[in-house]
Protein backbone atom coordinates (compact mmCIF):
# COMPACT_ATOMS: atom_id res chain seq x y z
CA UNK A 1 0.00 0.00 0.00
CA UNK A 2 1.27 3.40 -0.94
CA UNK A 3 1.50 6.34 1.54
CA UNK A 4 -1.20 8.28 -0.52
CA UNK A 5 -3.74 5.22 -0.13
CA UNK A 6 -3.28 5.01 3.79
CA UNK A 7 -3.53 8.41 4.04
CA UNK A 8 -6.50 8.13 1.81
CA UNK A 9 -10.02 9.78 2.92
CA UNK A 10 -12.74 7.84 1.38
CA UNK A 11 -16.69 9.04 1.97
CA UNK A 12 -19.56 6.52 1.44
CA UNK A 13 -22.89 7.53 1.72
CA UNK A 14 -26.75 7.48 0.52
CA UNK A 15 -26.31 3.47 1.21
CA UNK A 16 -27.36 0.88 3.34
CA UNK A 17 -24.53 -0.10 5.74
CA UNK A 18 -25.05 -3.19 7.55
CA UNK A 19 -22.70 -2.05 10.54
CA UNK A 20 -22.57 -6.18 12.01
CA UNK A 21 -22.55 -4.29 15.31
CA UNK A 22 -24.20 -5.24 18.87
CA UNK A 23 -27.68 -4.10 17.55
CA UNK A 24 -26.93 -5.33 13.87
CA UNK A 25 -27.84 -1.20 13.10
CA UNK A 26 -27.93 -0.56 9.90
CA UNK A 27 -26.05 3.38 8.78
CA UNK A 28 -26.72 5.37 5.75
CA UNK A 29 -22.90 6.40 5.18
CA UNK A 30 -19.09 5.49 6.26
CA UNK A 31 -15.84 7.37 6.44
CA UNK A 32 -12.45 5.92 5.79
CA UNK A 33 -9.50 7.87 6.60
CA UNK A 34 -5.48 6.18 7.41
CA UNK A 35 -6.98 2.51 6.63
CA UNK A 36 -9.43 2.71 9.63
CA UNK A 37 -13.23 3.54 9.68
CA UNK A 38 -13.45 7.20 10.84
CA UNK A 39 -17.12 7.54 10.96
CA UNK A 40 -20.38 5.92 10.88
CA UNK A 41 -23.71 7.50 10.71
CA UNK A 42 -26.36 9.39 8.32
CA UNK A 43 -25.28 10.90 4.87
CA UNK A 44 -25.35 14.21 6.22
CA UNK A 45 -23.24 13.83 9.47
CA UNK A 46 -20.37 12.05 6.95
CA UNK A 47 -20.41 14.21 4.19
CA UNK A 48 -19.57 17.32 7.24
CA UNK A 49 -16.23 15.47 6.78
CA UNK A 50 -15.31 15.64 3.48
CA UNK A 51 -12.48 17.81 2.23
CA UNK A 52 -10.63 18.69 -1.56
CA UNK A 53 -9.24 15.71 -1.30
CA UNK A 54 -12.12 13.31 -0.55
CA UNK A 55 -13.12 10.89 -2.63
CA UNK A 56 -16.54 10.72 -2.61
CA UNK A 57 -18.50 7.29 -3.43
CA UNK A 58 -22.50 7.24 -3.68
CA UNK A 59 -23.61 3.85 -2.67
CA UNK A 60 -27.33 4.94 -4.18
CA UNK A 61 -29.16 2.39 -2.30
CA UNK A 62 -26.45 -0.20 -2.35
CA UNK A 63 -25.20 -3.00 0.64
CA UNK A 64 -21.85 -2.03 1.81
CA UNK A 65 -21.31 -3.94 4.97
CA UNK A 66 -17.76 -5.68 6.46
CA UNK A 67 -15.38 -7.36 3.76
CA UNK A 68 -16.64 -11.25 4.39
CA UNK A 69 -13.78 -14.01 6.09
CA UNK A 70 -13.82 -16.51 4.65
CA UNK A 71 -13.35 -19.31 7.95
CA UNK A 72 -11.85 -22.22 5.71
CA UNK A 73 -10.56 -21.78 2.38
CA UNK A 74 -7.40 -23.19 -0.10
CA UNK A 75 -6.24 -19.77 -1.26
CA UNK A 76 -2.85 -21.85 -3.29
CA UNK A 77 -5.26 -24.52 -4.54
CA UNK A 78 -8.26 -22.16 -5.41
CA UNK A 79 -4.95 -20.23 -7.66
CA UNK A 80 -3.79 -23.35 -9.06
CA UNK A 81 -7.02 -24.83 -10.10
CA UNK A 82 -7.49 -21.99 -12.30
CA UNK A 83 -4.89 -22.87 -14.47
CA UNK A 84 -5.84 -26.79 -14.64
CA UNK A 85 -8.54 -28.53 -15.97
CA UNK A 86 -11.80 -27.96 -14.03
CA UNK A 87 -14.37 -31.56 -14.07
CA UNK A 88 -16.82 -28.96 -13.01
CA UNK A 89 -17.06 -26.94 -16.53
CA UNK A 90 -20.02 -27.92 -18.05
CA UNK A 91 -17.85 -29.29 -21.39
CA UNK A 92 -16.61 -32.61 -18.80
CA UNK A 93 -19.66 -34.57 -18.77
CA UNK A 94 -17.86 -38.29 -18.66
CA UNK A 95 -14.64 -39.73 -18.88
CA UNK A 96 -13.99 -39.34 -22.49
CA UNK A 97 -14.40 -35.29 -22.16
CA UNK A 98 -11.95 -35.55 -19.42
CA UNK A 99 -9.50 -37.67 -20.80
CA UNK A 100 -9.63 -35.28 -23.88
CA UNK A 101 -8.84 -32.24 -21.99
CA UNK A 102 -6.38 -33.71 -20.31
CA UNK A 103 -4.47 -34.36 -23.49
CA UNK A 104 -4.78 -30.77 -24.76
CA UNK A 105 -3.43 -30.06 -21.28
CA UNK A 106 -0.34 -32.71 -21.64
CA UNK A 107 0.55 -31.20 -24.83
CA UNK A 108 0.64 -28.07 -23.77
CA UNK A 109 3.14 -28.56 -21.21
CA UNK A 110 7.02 -29.93 -21.32
CA UNK A 111 7.76 -33.18 -20.12
CA UNK A 112 7.44 -34.17 -16.56
CA UNK A 113 5.29 -31.30 -15.52
CA UNK A 114 2.46 -32.27 -14.31
CA UNK A 115 -1.23 -32.32 -15.09
CA UNK A 116 -3.65 -31.57 -13.15
CA UNK A 117 -7.74 -31.43 -13.00
CA UNK A 118 -9.76 -30.79 -10.34
CA UNK A 119 -13.43 -30.76 -9.60
CA UNK A 120 -14.06 -34.67 -10.57
CA UNK A 121 -17.37 -35.97 -9.00
CA UNK A 122 -18.20 -39.41 -10.07
CA UNK A 123 -21.68 -38.73 -9.60
CA UNK A 124 -22.15 -36.15 -11.98
CA UNK A 125 -20.67 -38.41 -14.80
CA UNK A 126 -21.90 -40.64 -17.66
CA UNK A 127 -20.13 -43.72 -15.88
CA UNK A 128 -20.60 -43.02 -13.14
CA UNK A 129 -16.72 -44.09 -12.15
CA UNK A 130 -13.43 -42.85 -12.22
CA UNK A 131 -10.69 -43.04 -14.85
CA UNK A 132 -8.77 -45.92 -14.53
CA UNK A 133 -4.95 -45.87 -14.26
CA UNK A 134 -4.82 -47.66 -17.76
CA UNK A 135 -7.15 -44.51 -19.34
CA UNK A 136 -4.76 -41.75 -18.01
CA UNK A 137 -1.72 -43.64 -19.29
CA UNK A 138 -3.31 -43.15 -22.55
CA UNK A 139 -3.11 -39.65 -22.27
CA UNK A 140 0.15 -39.35 -20.89
CA UNK A 141 3.43 -41.36 -19.96
CA UNK A 142 5.75 -38.39 -19.61
CA UNK A 143 3.88 -36.56 -17.50
CA UNK A 144 2.60 -37.43 -14.00
CA UNK A 145 -1.37 -36.95 -14.29
CA UNK A 146 -3.78 -36.03 -11.33
CA UNK A 147 -7.62 -36.06 -11.26
CA UNK A 148 -8.39 -34.69 -7.89
CA UNK A 149 -12.37 -35.13 -6.60
CA UNK A 150 -14.39 -32.47 -5.95
CA UNK A 151 -14.14 -32.97 -1.94
CA UNK A 152 -10.30 -32.88 -2.33
CA UNK A 153 -9.97 -35.92 -0.16
CA UNK A 154 -9.88 -38.76 -2.86
CA UNK A 155 -7.75 -39.06 -6.58
CA UNK A 156 -7.33 -41.02 -9.72
CA UNK A 157 -3.85 -40.73 -11.02
CA UNK A 158 -1.52 -42.31 -14.13
CA UNK A 159 1.39 -44.55 -14.20
CA UNK A 160 4.01 -42.00 -13.75
CA UNK A 161 2.46 -40.25 -10.50
CA UNK A 162 2.36 -43.62 -8.47
CA UNK A 163 5.77 -44.21 -9.58
CA UNK A 164 7.27 -40.79 -8.44
CA UNK A 165 4.98 -41.41 -4.98
CA UNK A 166 6.58 -44.77 -4.85
CA UNK A 167 3.47 -46.45 -4.83
CA UNK A 168 3.46 -49.93 -6.12
CA UNK A 169 1.44 -53.33 -6.02
CA UNK A 170 3.30 -54.38 -2.59
CA UNK A 171 3.02 -50.71 -0.87
CA UNK A 172 0.46 -51.35 2.22
CA UNK A 173 -2.59 -48.78 2.58
CA UNK A 174 -1.28 -46.25 5.16
CA UNK A 175 -3.42 -45.58 7.99
CA UNK A 176 -6.78 -43.64 7.22
CA UNK A 177 -6.42 -44.80 3.65
CA UNK A 178 -6.66 -46.86 0.43
CA UNK A 179 -5.03 -47.78 -2.28
CA UNK A 180 -7.58 -49.19 -4.83
CA UNK A 181 -6.22 -52.41 -7.05
CA UNK A 182 -7.38 -54.05 -9.94
CA UNK A 183 -8.37 -57.42 -10.44
CA UNK A 184 -4.39 -58.46 -11.36
CA UNK A 185 -3.41 -56.86 -7.79
CA UNK A 186 -2.23 -53.54 -8.97
CA UNK A 187 -2.82 -50.10 -8.17
CA UNK A 188 -5.63 -48.66 -10.87
CA UNK A 189 -4.49 -45.58 -9.74
CA UNK A 190 -7.75 -44.43 -7.41
CA UNK A 191 -6.37 -43.19 -4.06
CA UNK A 192 -8.38 -42.45 -1.15
CA UNK A 193 -7.85 -39.85 1.91
CA UNK A 194 -4.41 -40.94 3.10
CA UNK A 195 -3.57 -42.21 0.32
CA UNK A 196 -4.72 -39.18 -1.89
CA UNK A 197 -3.16 -36.86 0.95
CA UNK A 198 0.54 -38.64 0.42
CA UNK A 199 0.19 -38.06 -3.49
CA UNK A 200 -1.02 -34.59 -3.12
CA UNK A 201 1.86 -33.80 -1.07
CA UNK A 202 4.24 -35.14 -4.04
CA UNK A 203 2.73 -32.86 -6.49
CA UNK A 204 4.41 -30.05 -5.25
CA UNK A 205 3.96 -26.26 -6.89
CA UNK A 206 7.30 -25.06 -8.01
CA UNK A 207 7.72 -21.37 -5.90
CA UNK A 208 6.87 -19.58 -9.13
CA UNK A 209 3.29 -21.91 -9.54
CA UNK A 210 2.59 -21.24 -6.07
CA UNK A 211 3.29 -17.20 -6.67
CA UNK A 212 1.14 -17.22 -9.50
CA UNK A 213 -1.61 -19.03 -7.94
CA UNK A 214 -1.64 -16.99 -4.89
CA UNK A 215 -1.66 -14.19 -6.88
CA UNK A 216 -4.47 -15.84 -9.25
CA UNK A 217 -6.46 -16.99 -6.31
CA UNK A 218 -6.08 -13.53 -4.37
CA UNK A 219 -7.87 -11.79 -7.23
CA UNK A 220 -10.75 -14.13 -7.41
CA UNK A 221 -11.62 -13.72 -3.44
CA UNK A 222 -11.14 -10.22 -3.83
CA UNK A 223 -13.56 -10.10 -6.94
CA UNK A 224 -16.47 -11.75 -4.49
CA UNK A 225 -15.63 -9.25 -1.94
CA UNK A 226 -13.59 -11.72 0.43
CA UNK A 227 -11.01 -9.50 2.93
CA UNK A 228 -9.82 -12.16 4.71
CA UNK A 229 -8.71 -15.58 4.52
CA UNK A 230 -8.29 -18.28 7.01
CA UNK A 231 -6.28 -20.21 5.12
CA UNK A 232 -6.72 -24.22 5.53
CA UNK A 233 -3.13 -25.22 4.53
CA UNK A 234 -1.90 -27.60 1.43
CA UNK A 235 0.91 -28.70 0.96
CA UNK A 236 3.14 -28.28 4.45
CA UNK A 237 6.12 -25.64 4.73
CA UNK A 238 6.43 -24.51 1.21
CA UNK A 239 3.07 -23.67 1.31
CA UNK A 240 3.30 -22.26 4.29
CA UNK A 241 6.30 -19.50 3.07
CA UNK A 242 5.37 -19.36 -0.18
CA UNK A 243 2.14 -17.69 0.84
CA UNK A 244 3.84 -15.24 3.63
CA UNK A 245 5.94 -14.14 0.74
CA UNK A 246 2.89 -13.71 -1.42
CA UNK A 247 1.43 -11.52 1.35
CA UNK A 248 4.79 -9.63 2.02
CA UNK A 249 5.45 -8.39 -2.06
CA UNK A 250 1.66 -7.82 -2.69
CA UNK A 251 0.59 -10.86 -5.09
CA UNK A 252 -2.51 -11.66 -2.15
CA UNK A 253 -4.19 -8.53 -1.17
CA UNK A 254 -6.29 -10.18 1.73
CA UNK A 255 -5.45 -10.59 5.55
CA UNK A 256 -4.43 -14.28 5.98
CA UNK A 257 -4.63 -16.07 9.06
CA UNK A 258 -2.28 -19.34 8.00
CA UNK A 259 -3.68 -22.84 9.35
CA UNK A 260 -0.54 -24.92 10.43
CA UNK A 261 -0.50 -28.55 8.98
CA UNK A 262 -1.09 -30.06 5.43
CA UNK A 263 -3.01 -32.48 3.87
CA UNK A 264 0.11 -35.07 3.89
CA UNK A 265 1.25 -36.02 7.18
CA UNK A 266 -0.40 -33.60 8.92
CA UNK A 267 0.80 -35.19 12.45
CA UNK A 268 4.31 -34.91 11.59
CA UNK A 269 4.08 -30.91 10.12
CA UNK A 270 2.37 -30.68 13.42
CA UNK A 271 4.87 -32.31 15.53
CA UNK A 272 7.96 -30.76 13.68
CA UNK A 273 5.85 -26.79 14.55
CA UNK A 274 5.91 -27.61 18.14
CA UNK A 275 9.26 -28.06 18.38
CA UNK A 276 10.21 -24.53 17.09
CA UNK A 277 8.62 -23.11 20.49
CA UNK A 278 6.55 -20.24 18.38
CA UNK A 279 2.79 -20.57 19.02
CA UNK A 280 -0.91 -19.02 17.90
CA UNK A 281 -1.02 -15.38 17.08
CA UNK A 282 2.75 -14.77 15.59
CA UNK A 283 2.86 -12.36 13.27
CA UNK A 284 0.63 -8.97 11.84
CA UNK A 285 -2.82 -8.27 10.65
CA UNK A 286 -1.69 -8.98 7.45
CA UNK A 287 0.30 -12.32 8.25
CA UNK A 288 -0.85 -14.16 11.21
CA UNK A 289 0.29 -17.90 12.61
CA UNK A 290 -3.51 -19.54 13.59
CA UNK A 291 -4.37 -22.68 15.07
CA UNK A 292 -2.73 -26.30 14.57
CA UNK A 293 -4.39 -28.58 12.64
CA UNK A 294 -4.92 -32.33 12.01
CA UNK A 295 -7.15 -34.50 10.17
CA UNK A 296 -9.33 -37.02 11.84
CA UNK A 297 -11.88 -38.24 9.40
CA UNK A 298 -12.49 -38.18 5.70
CA UNK A 299 -14.62 -36.50 3.20
CA UNK A 300 -18.54 -35.24 3.74
CA UNK A 301 -19.52 -36.21 -0.05
CA UNK A 302 -16.68 -38.94 -0.60
CA UNK A 303 -18.68 -40.47 1.82
CA UNK A 304 -15.87 -41.05 4.74
CA UNK A 305 -16.51 -38.94 7.13
CA UNK A 306 -16.38 -40.97 10.81
CA UNK A 307 -19.74 -41.59 12.62
CA UNK A 308 -20.89 -42.91 15.27
CA UNK A 309 -23.47 -45.05 13.77
CA UNK A 310 -23.29 -46.83 10.31
CA UNK A 311 -24.36 -44.68 6.90
CA UNK A 312 -27.51 -45.26 5.71
CA UNK A 313 -26.08 -46.10 2.43
CA UNK A 314 -23.92 -48.44 3.67
CA UNK A 315 -24.84 -50.04 6.85
CA UNK A 316 -21.29 -51.84 6.52
CA UNK A 317 -19.17 -48.57 7.07
CA UNK A 318 -18.44 -45.61 9.53
CA UNK A 319 -16.29 -44.39 7.58
CA UNK A 320 -12.41 -43.51 7.75
CA UNK A 321 -10.58 -42.63 11.22
CA UNK A 322 -6.88 -41.06 11.27
CA UNK A 323 -5.86 -41.47 14.52
CA UNK A 324 -6.91 -42.74 17.94
CA UNK A 325 -7.66 -40.91 20.84
CA UNK A 326 -4.96 -41.82 22.82
CA UNK A 327 -2.72 -40.10 19.74
CA UNK A 328 -5.07 -36.84 19.38
CA UNK A 329 -4.10 -36.39 22.90
CA UNK A 330 -0.77 -36.79 23.45
CA UNK A 331 -0.08 -34.21 20.73
CA UNK A 332 -2.94 -31.45 21.36
CA UNK A 333 -2.96 -31.60 25.13
CA UNK A 334 1.02 -30.72 24.90
CA UNK A 335 0.32 -28.08 22.05
CA UNK A 336 -2.45 -26.72 23.76
CA UNK A 337 -0.11 -26.04 26.83
CA UNK A 338 2.26 -24.62 25.02
CA UNK A 339 -0.50 -21.68 23.76
CA UNK A 340 -1.56 -23.12 20.39
CA UNK A 341 -4.84 -22.56 19.21
CA UNK A 342 -6.18 -26.34 18.14
CA UNK A 343 -7.90 -27.32 15.07
CA UNK A 344 -9.17 -30.24 13.20
CA UNK A 345 -10.34 -31.55 10.20
CA UNK A 346 -14.10 -33.49 12.05
CA UNK A 347 -16.61 -33.63 9.50
CA UNK A 348 -18.13 -36.97 11.43
CA UNK A 349 -20.00 -37.16 15.03
CA UNK A 350 -17.24 -39.61 15.90
CA UNK A 351 -14.46 -37.03 14.89
CA UNK A 352 -15.86 -34.49 16.36
CA UNK A 353 -16.58 -35.78 20.02
CA UNK A 354 -13.55 -36.94 19.66
CA UNK A 355 -11.93 -33.61 19.08
CA UNK A 356 -13.91 -32.06 21.52
CA UNK A 357 -12.91 -34.60 24.47
CA UNK A 358 -9.37 -33.67 23.60
CA UNK A 359 -10.25 -30.34 24.33
CA UNK A 360 -11.47 -30.61 27.28
CA UNK A 361 -8.41 -32.47 28.34
CA UNK A 362 -6.67 -30.09 27.53
CA UNK A 363 -8.63 -27.14 29.49
CA UNK A 364 -8.77 -29.20 32.55
CA UNK A 365 -5.06 -30.04 32.77
CA UNK A 366 -3.86 -26.48 31.64
CA UNK A 367 -6.69 -23.92 31.94
CA UNK A 368 -6.53 -20.87 29.32
CA UNK A 369 -9.04 -18.27 29.08
CA UNK A 370 -10.50 -17.64 25.86
CA UNK A 371 -8.47 -20.41 23.87
CA UNK A 372 -11.27 -20.64 20.99
CA UNK A 373 -10.06 -23.72 19.66
CA UNK A 374 -11.77 -24.56 16.58
CA UNK A 375 -13.30 -27.53 14.91
CA UNK A 376 -12.95 -26.80 11.27
CA UNK A 377 -16.28 -28.25 9.14
CA UNK A 378 -18.25 -29.91 12.01
CA UNK A 379 -20.39 -31.62 9.72
CA UNK A 380 -22.55 -34.13 11.51
CA UNK A 381 -23.07 -31.39 14.93
CA UNK A 382 -25.48 -33.30 16.35
CA UNK A 383 -26.80 -31.59 19.59
CA UNK A 384 -25.05 -33.07 22.17
CA UNK A 385 -22.10 -32.38 20.06
CA UNK A 386 -23.70 -28.40 19.80
CA UNK A 387 -23.80 -28.31 23.82
CA UNK A 388 -20.42 -29.38 24.37
CA UNK A 389 -19.05 -26.87 21.92
CA UNK A 390 -20.73 -24.05 23.47
CA UNK A 391 -19.55 -25.22 27.09
CA UNK A 392 -16.10 -25.33 25.62
CA UNK A 393 -16.08 -22.05 24.03
CA UNK A 394 -15.55 -23.85 20.28
CA UNK A 395 -15.64 -21.88 17.13
CA UNK A 396 -17.20 -24.34 14.09
CA UNK A 397 -16.30 -23.69 10.65
CA UNK A 398 -19.63 -24.58 9.05
CA UNK A 399 -19.72 -25.15 5.64
CA UNK A 400 -23.71 -24.27 4.15
CA UNK A 401 -22.58 -24.34 0.36
CA UNK A 402 -21.89 -27.95 0.87
CA UNK A 403 -25.66 -28.64 1.01
CA UNK A 404 -25.97 -27.27 -2.35
CA UNK A 405 -23.61 -29.41 -3.91
CA UNK A 406 -23.34 -31.95 -1.97
CA UNK A 407 -26.77 -31.90 -0.57
CA UNK A 408 -28.52 -34.65 -2.53
CA UNK A 409 -25.49 -37.28 -1.59
CA UNK A 410 -25.66 -35.95 2.30
CA UNK A 411 -29.54 -36.87 2.43
CA UNK A 412 -28.56 -40.57 0.61
CA UNK A 413 -25.34 -41.43 2.85
CA UNK A 414 -26.46 -40.07 6.23
CA UNK A 415 -30.78 -40.04 6.00
CA UNK A 416 -32.17 -38.34 8.80
CA UNK A 417 -29.12 -37.01 10.64
CA UNK A 418 -28.29 -34.10 7.49
CA UNK A 419 -30.89 -32.22 10.25
CA UNK A 420 -27.97 -31.84 12.00
CA UNK A 421 -25.52 -31.50 9.40
CA UNK A 422 -23.91 -27.82 9.51
CA UNK A 423 -26.54 -27.26 12.31
CA UNK A 424 -26.32 -23.30 11.90
CA UNK A 425 -29.68 -22.40 13.98
CA UNK A 426 -28.85 -24.63 16.48
CA UNK A 427 -25.70 -22.69 16.99
CA UNK A 428 -27.51 -19.11 17.64
CA UNK A 429 -29.92 -21.09 19.76
CA UNK A 430 -26.54 -22.02 21.75
CA UNK A 431 -24.58 -19.38 21.45
CA UNK A 432 -21.99 -20.60 19.39
CA UNK A 433 -20.10 -18.12 17.63
CA UNK A 434 -19.73 -20.23 14.28
CA UNK A 435 -18.34 -19.13 11.81
CA UNK A 436 -18.81 -20.06 7.58
CA UNK A 437 -15.97 -20.95 5.26
CA UNK A 438 -16.37 -21.70 1.33
CA UNK A 439 -13.72 -24.29 1.59
CA UNK A 440 -12.97 -23.08 -1.85
CA UNK A 441 -11.99 -24.92 -4.44
CA UNK A 442 -14.79 -27.48 -2.90
CA UNK A 443 -17.62 -25.46 -3.61
CA UNK A 444 -17.01 -21.89 -5.03
CA UNK A 445 -15.36 -18.66 -3.91
CA UNK A 446 -18.59 -16.77 -3.91
CA UNK A 447 -20.00 -15.99 0.22
CA UNK A 448 -23.21 -14.99 -1.52
CA UNK A 449 -23.50 -18.63 -2.45
CA UNK A 450 -23.26 -19.52 1.30
CA UNK A 451 -25.22 -17.20 2.73
CA UNK A 452 -28.14 -18.32 0.27
CA UNK A 453 -27.35 -22.01 1.42
CA UNK A 454 -27.59 -20.96 4.73
CA UNK A 455 -31.13 -19.21 4.32
CA UNK A 456 -32.41 -21.87 2.32
CA UNK A 457 -30.64 -25.43 3.19
CA UNK A 458 -31.31 -26.58 -0.50
CA UNK A 459 -29.49 -28.68 -2.86
CA UNK A 460 -28.64 -28.13 -6.34
CA UNK A 461 -31.70 -30.54 -7.18
CA UNK A 462 -33.94 -28.43 -4.67
CA UNK A 463 -34.56 -31.13 -1.87
CA UNK A 464 -34.73 -29.68 1.29
CA UNK A 465 -31.24 -30.86 3.54
CA UNK A 466 -32.16 -30.05 7.46
CA UNK A 467 -34.99 -27.75 6.79
CA UNK A 468 -34.56 -26.85 10.38
CA UNK A 469 -31.43 -25.20 10.29
CA UNK A 470 -32.27 -22.41 8.64
CA UNK A 471 -31.05 -19.01 9.91
CA UNK A 472 -31.77 -15.21 8.63
CA UNK A 473 -30.19 -12.97 6.53
CA UNK A 474 -28.51 -10.72 9.65
CA UNK A 475 -27.31 -14.14 11.26
CA UNK A 476 -25.82 -15.71 7.83
CA UNK A 477 -23.86 -12.26 7.45
CA UNK A 478 -22.55 -12.46 10.92
CA UNK A 479 -20.92 -15.55 10.43
CA UNK A 480 -19.46 -14.57 7.13
CA UNK A 481 -18.23 -11.60 8.63
CA UNK A 482 -17.57 -10.89 12.67
CA UNK A 483 -17.43 -14.46 13.57
CA UNK A 484 -14.67 -14.97 11.51
CA UNK A 485 -13.13 -12.48 13.09
CA UNK A 486 -14.07 -14.05 16.22
CA UNK A 487 -12.15 -17.29 15.35
CA UNK A 488 -9.10 -15.92 14.22
CA UNK A 489 -8.93 -13.91 17.88
CA UNK A 490 -9.02 -10.41 15.39
CA UNK A 491 -13.38 -9.20 16.50
CA UNK A 492 -11.73 -6.27 18.46
CA UNK A 493 -9.99 -4.98 14.72
CA UNK A 494 -12.32 -6.07 11.98
CA UNK A 495 -15.23 -8.25 10.94
CA UNK A 496 -17.51 -4.62 11.92
CA UNK A 497 -18.32 -1.67 10.36
CA UNK A 498 -17.57 0.40 13.69
CA UNK A 499 -15.43 3.44 14.35
CA UNK A 500 -11.12 2.32 14.58
CA UNK A 501 -11.91 -0.84 12.94
CA UNK A 502 -10.19 -1.65 9.67
CA UNK A 503 -11.54 -0.20 7.13
CA UNK A 504 -12.08 -4.03 5.33
CA UNK A 505 -15.11 -3.43 3.50
CA UNK A 506 -17.38 -4.57 0.89
CA UNK A 507 -20.09 -2.81 -1.30
CA UNK A 508 -22.40 -4.50 -3.30
CA UNK A 509 -24.31 -4.54 -6.44
CA UNK A 510 -27.57 -3.86 -5.08
CA UNK A 511 -29.08 -3.73 -1.48
CA UNK A 512 -29.05 -6.99 -0.07
CA UNK A 513 -31.89 -6.78 2.56
CA UNK A 514 -34.03 -5.92 -0.14
CA UNK A 515 -33.23 -8.61 -1.97
CA UNK A 516 -35.23 -11.62 -3.19
CA UNK A 517 -33.80 -14.82 -0.93
CA UNK A 518 -33.70 -16.71 -4.74
CA UNK A 519 -31.71 -13.38 -6.41
CA UNK A 520 -29.12 -13.48 -3.36
CA UNK A 521 -25.95 -15.94 -5.31
CA UNK A 522 -26.47 -13.04 -8.17
CA UNK A 523 -25.60 -10.58 -6.10
CA UNK A 524 -22.59 -8.50 -7.77
CA UNK A 525 -19.72 -6.96 -6.22
CA UNK A 526 -18.83 -3.10 -6.67
CA UNK A 527 -15.74 -2.93 -4.39
CA UNK A 528 -13.59 -4.79 -2.36
CA UNK A 529 -11.46 -2.35 0.18
CA UNK A 530 -8.77 -3.85 2.75
CA UNK A 531 -7.03 -1.23 4.97
CA UNK A 532 -8.34 1.61 3.15
CA UNK A 533 -6.99 0.15 -0.13
CA UNK A 534 -9.55 -0.65 -3.10
CA UNK A 535 -8.42 -4.16 -4.34
CA UNK A 536 -11.07 -4.94 -6.42
CA UNK A 537 -13.50 -2.35 -7.95
CA UNK A 538 -16.53 -3.92 -11.06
Amino acid sequence: MTAQQQSAHTIFTGGEVLTVDAHDSVAEAVSVRNGLIEAVGTSAEIETLAGPETRRVDLAGRTLMPGFIDAHAHLTMVGSNLTSVSCKDPSVRSVGDLLGQLRTKADSLPAGAWVRAWGFNETVIAEGRYPTRAELDGVTTEHPLIVVRACGHISAVNSRALELAGIDAATPDPVGGRISHDDSGEPDGVLIESAHMRMFSTAVLSDAELDASNEAGSELFARHGVTSIHDATGQGFSHLRGLQRAVATGLVKQRIYAVVGGLGDSLGIVRDTMRVGIFSGLGDHRFRIGPLKLFLDGSSSGPTVWTREPYTSDPSTCGVSYLSQEGLDEVFVEAHAQGWQLTSHAQGDAAIEMLLNTIERAQRGHPREDARHRVEHGGLAAPDLVARMAELGVVPTANPAFHYEYGDSYIRNYGERVEHMYPLADYVRAGVPVAIGSDAPVTEVSPLRGIHAALTRRSRSGAEVGARQRVGLMDAVRMYTLNGARASHEDEVKGSVEVGKFADLVVLDRSLMSADVEEIPEVGVAMTMVGGEVVWEG
